[in-house]
């Protein structure tokens, strides 16, 4: 037996006290944002600049305050307020599972506007490729590397269980774990099982309701801070953790939505763009 998995079986479960509102109680309720928060956004989104960001990266849409995921007609913000921060949408789409093709959730990936605005400043994205982005992950490596916020929203399409949103989860990071384990000693091994135990424990025994909002950031000081539907969770410190759950959906194999990472490289892509005619405007002005 792999022995990630011997270590796994090794820890003891975790105790840690459960937080937010799924711990409180086994039928969460629906997040509802008010017109004030959307007529927030809005002043949020002119603030970030209208010219900058006025073309939308999913299915080449006009600019609107949310837009919608075709396979489910989901609709996502184009910004997302958390930690008291502004993020913008890069790129989303659906996870699907079986030869069926069963929608399970949408989601979708934002960063602050500040962030993707630093983009141009690294080695690897000065001149961005898509091609390369979505045939290696390093690219995707090298940005999760930066003191960076990166926040995957995940919304489930139908009413489902933490435990089972959580075990797909864990299976995606102890997939990774196996396919590094080659470069890591037993102690680094152990950690990284002990931040997973942790992960796994801010998932209490619980429904969880379709289009109620997850959303899992890989912190600029690189904790992964969990949260359901604007409550607390918990927060994982552990770096690896933090960078290879956000890569379960960037890596070019087996990521948890091809759909997603197809359309968050074309995101990339079209924001950076953006920023060069900006700057190519400015200077000619």
């Amino acid at each position: 037996m792999h022995r990630a998995f011997r270590l796994l079986h090794q820890l003891p479960r975790s105790t840690a006290p459960l937080r937010g509102t799924l711990a409180l109680r086994a039928q969460p309720v629906v997040h509802k944002r008010s017109p004030l928060v959307w007529i927030s956004a809005a002043a949020a989104a002119g603030y970030l600049g209208y010219e900058t960001y006025r073309s939308p990266i999913f299915a080449e849409a006009s600019y609107v305050g949310t837009v919608s995921e075709p396979n489910t007609m989901l609709n996502f913000p184009i910004y997302l307020n958390t930690d008291a921060s502004w993020k913008r949408l890069v790129g989303l789409g659906v996870r699907q599972v079986s030869f069926l093709n069963i929608n399970v959730y949408v989601l979708g990936l934002y960063m602050p506007a500040k962030d993707i605005e630093s983009l141009k400043s690294f080695k690897q994205w000065k001149n961005f490729d898509k091609s390369e982005f979505l045939s290696k992950e390093d690219m995707a490596m090298s940005l999760l590397d930066q003191p960076v916020d990166v926040s995957i929203r995940i919304v489930p399409v139908r009413t489902t269980s933490s435990q089972h949103l959580r075990d797909g989860f864990t299976r995606s990071l102890l997939q990774r774990m196996r396919d590094q384990s080659a470069d890591m000693t037993e102690d680094e091994e152990r950690e990284i099982m002990q931040a997973i135990q942790v992960f796994k424990s801010y998932f209490p025994a619980a429904k969880v309701k379709k289009d109620t909002e997850f959303v899992f950031t890989k912190t600029r000081d690189d904790t992964l801070k969990m949260e359901f539907e604007g409550k607390e969770m918990g927060t994982v410190k552990n770096k690896w953790l933090a960078k290879n759950f956000v890569m379960g959906y960037l890596n070019p194999v087996q990521p948890a939505s091809e759909l997603a990472r197809q359309d968050i490289a074309s995101g990339f892509e079209k924001l950076l763009r953006e920023q060069e005619q900006e700057s190519e405007d400015t200077n000619k002005a």
